[in-house]
Formats: structure tokens, sequence, C-alpha cells
């Protein structure tokens, strides 16, 4: 049966999947993952020569044409963020009749894995929660509303950064515990009130299923799961949560009360945007110094003042040359910074390199790649058509930081470099921007 064949005999027989099949310019190697709405493979980009996840709709849905509408739905909603906090979607097809579509392959393990296998601290749980709150402040940005936030939706890669998956998920297995009422879907156990009453669901109820899931990675236990379906329907309408300190005495009471704010059962009550949200679990996380680049707090200053200023630098030139409507999205990657200085100084490159990244992918027309996709090309040649051409992006942003020392003072020196790849490569570069930050050792 051809590829191309038209798919209106939903009676026609399905392809199995086996290592070796070709499936366009992908061969599988091997399945990896099945859930209600998809079988997920590891397969071989042949044409950039990466591995990728293929995701397939189930054999027993390719009849349904609200699976397959929704399937599709779910590639294009995670394609259009372009976010290092959500997985990419590369592209969408379908073989021999069965939907599919091509996503980045992220390394690492899904949340629920890592709440069951023991306690976090506060720094941690703050630094997980900061990053789904950004993935998910980026889809409410660009008017998609996830309705199924829990922590198997969830996977933190290699680098600790969690990456939001599963957009559009339908209703499909009982096993699941998957429900439908009115015009919204979700889990049991994280649903927001709302749409267990029926209502829909909107950026507020997303964050009410964040909050359960902080909830979560703080006390180990779901706050509203009960012995059944209908008991816990029950208490996430009616029950106020324990306060986490029951269970654990170092958590702040700051961190108390953002998860309360997202419990709240009236949306009007809770936080009413990502952004807002994302404000106190930043301040958290400065109180409790988890982005401190050096035990000195002055270095820290400067560390702050680099990357306003590059990232800065980025929007500028962005803003300058902004797209007229979405279809003109520009696609920008942020290779790691290179250490000019000496090799203990590496760490401060990296966190410019994702401060950098986190304030860029905000920014309404641009679609920045994930930290994973590009840390890639650390310590590699760069061939930056190349790069381009692998990542498909229009703009690289990369450059130097070179540490220096002088009597009592740190010095650092930032070179950014923003090369137009599709057009002239290094002709398109935007004037180079050398800078001294300075502050005395205390």
């Amino acid at each position: 049966m051809s590829e191309n064949k038209s798919n209106d005999d939903r009676t026609q027989s399905f392809v199995v999947l086996t290592k070796n099949t070709r499936v366009r310019h992908y061969h599988i190697i091997e399945k990896i993952g099945a859930g209600g709405m998809g079988e997920v493979y590891l397969a071989e980009d042949t044409e950039l020569n990466r591995k990728v996840a293929l995701k397939f709709l189930p054999f027993h849905l390719c009849q349904s044409e609200e699976c397959r509408s929704r399937f599709k739905r779910e590639a294009q909603a995670a394609a259009k963020l372009g976010h290092a906090n959500i997985v990419a979607v590369y592209e969408v097809g379908e073989h021999h009749g069965r939907p599919f579509f091509a996503m980045e392959l992220v390394e690492g393990r899904p949340l629920d894995k890592i709440v069951a296998c023991g306690r976090l601290d506060q720094d941690e749980i703050a630094g997980l929660a900061l990053g789904i709150c950004n993935g998910l402040r980026k889809a409410h940005e660009s008017g998609v509303v996830h309705r199924d936030i829990k922590p198997s939706n969830i996977i933190v890669d290699r680098d600790n950064v969690p990456r939001v998956l599963d957009f559009g998920l339908a209703v499909l297995r009982d096993s699941d515990r998957l429900t439908r009422t009115g015009s919204t879907a979700g889990t049991i156990g994280y649903m927001a009130p709302e749409q267990i009453a029926g209502r829909d669901a909107d950026a507020r109820s997303d964050l009410f299923s964040l909050g359960v899931v902080l909830y979560e990675l703080i006390t180990g236990i779901n706050p509203f799961m009960r012995d059944n379906p209908a008991a816990t329907l029950k208490a996430i309408s009616e029950d106020t949560p324990e306060p986490p300190a029951r269970y654990r005495s170092d958590i702040s009471e700051e961190l108390q009360r953002i998860v309360g704010k997202l419990l709240e059962k009236k949306p009007e009550h809770r936080y009413q945007t990502a952004a807002d949200l994302s404000a106190d679990l930043r301040r958290l996380t400065g109180s409790s110094s988890v982005v401190i680049l050096r035990s000195r707090v002055s270095l820290y200053v400067i560390a702050l003042a680099a990357v306003v200023i590059v990232g800065g630098l980025g929007i500028i030139y962005f803003l300058q040359n902004r797209p007229k409507s979405d279809s003109a999205r520009k696609m920008l990657a942020v290779l790691p910074f290179e250490n000019l200085g000496a090799s203990d100084q590496e760490y401060f490159a990296d966190g410019i390199t994702e401060e950098i990244t986190t304030c860029l992918i905000g920014l309404s027309g641009l679609g920045v790649i994930s930290r994973t996709s590009s840390m890639q090309y650390k310590s590699r040649d760069r061939n930056l058509r190349q790069i381009g051409k692998e990542l498909n992006v229009d703009y690289i942003l990369e450059g130097t930081i070179r540490w220096e020392k002088k009597g009592t003072e740190d010095r650092v020196r930032i070179n950014p470099q923003l090369p137009t790849i599709r057009t002239c490569g290094r002709a398109a570069m935007m004037p180079c921007l050398r800078m001294f930050l300075k502050c005395s050792q205390r």
C-alpha cells in the first residue's frame, strides 16, 4: 500500500511497526512507550542524522475522525510554541493510513518517577515549578490551554530542565482514568473544579493542575486523590488540602502561600496568569539562592546584569526585524557561549546561555530552539550554516565570555554575535558588543 494513498477506507489494515521499518526519512529503532493517545517509537532521522521520537495514533483509534483530529491538534499546538520547557514537534504525517508526528527526543525521567523516588529540597522544587510555569506561560500567551497538566506529562531532561508534553490529550481509556465533562477533558485528581463542573478550562485551570503537581513535589502525595473517582472529584470541588507543612517542616511559608493560591476553588482567586506565578517563583528562588553563580553575592549581581544586557541585545535586534504575521515567525537558536577563561569558570558561560534562552523565549513572534537541542553543539567545531540547517533556524545567537582579574576586581567581557543564517551568514552579523562589568571582592 502506498504511503500517499488516500485514507478514505477506514477498514484497511495497518502496517505493524518493527525495527528498521522505514517511515518517510525515519528508520524505526524500537518502541519506547505507549499510552491512551499513542505509541512512541525511537527512530533515526536519516536526513539530519539525529534521533527522534515518533508518536503514532493507536490502530484502534485510526477509524475515529475525532481522535485523528485531536491527534493532529496535539502536534499543531506543540509545534507553534517553540519553547525550552516544551517538547518540540518537527512534523506531522501519515504512514499507511496511520497518523504520526515526529518530535524531539528528550532523554530524562517523567516527573511522576522523580516524585516516587523520594524527597526533593525546596530549591529543586521551586526550580522545577518555575520551568513548568514558563512553558505554560508560553502556551497560554499563544492561545493554548493544556488541560491535562500532571506529573506523567512532564519529563525532566538530563540538564534538570522540565519539559511539558502531550498537548491536546483526548478522552480515550478508562484505564487512564480520563474523563470528559461538557467541553473539557482531563485526568481525575488533577482537574480544576470548573472542569469537573463542565465549564470551559482556561489558563487558570492549568495553574490549578500545576498547584496539584507542586503539592505532590513537596509532600509526595496528591492532595485530592481518594479511594474512588467520585470521592476524588468531590474532594477537588469541596475539600481544602492539608497545609504542606504538615508533611514537611522545612518548606517556607512563601512556598506554602504559592501552593494555596494555586489551589483556590474559584478561578478568580487563583493566579490569573502564569506570568504572575512566575514572578513569585522567581522571587522565591532568588531568596533561596538557587541562581547564585558564585559564593560571593557581588558576582551574582554581575551575572544578572550580563543576562539583562545580552538578552536585551537579542530582543532589540529581533524587534527591528519583527515579522508581521505568525506565518513569518523567525526561529532562533542560542548556542552555548564559549568560555575563554579558566575551566572553573565554565559554569558561568552555561548559566549565561540558559538565562538568555529563558529571556528570549517569551517574545511573541519568535521561536526559540530548546536548550537541550542547542547544547549538543557545545565544544564542537561550529559551521553556522550547517547548524542552522540542522536546527532549521533563521538566526543563531552565540558568543564568548572571558573573566579577568585586576587587583581586587573581577571583570567579565561578553561578546555576543547574531548572524542571519538563511540570508548571508556572518555578513548579516549584528555589531559586536564588548562590555566590562566589574565588582570588588568582598
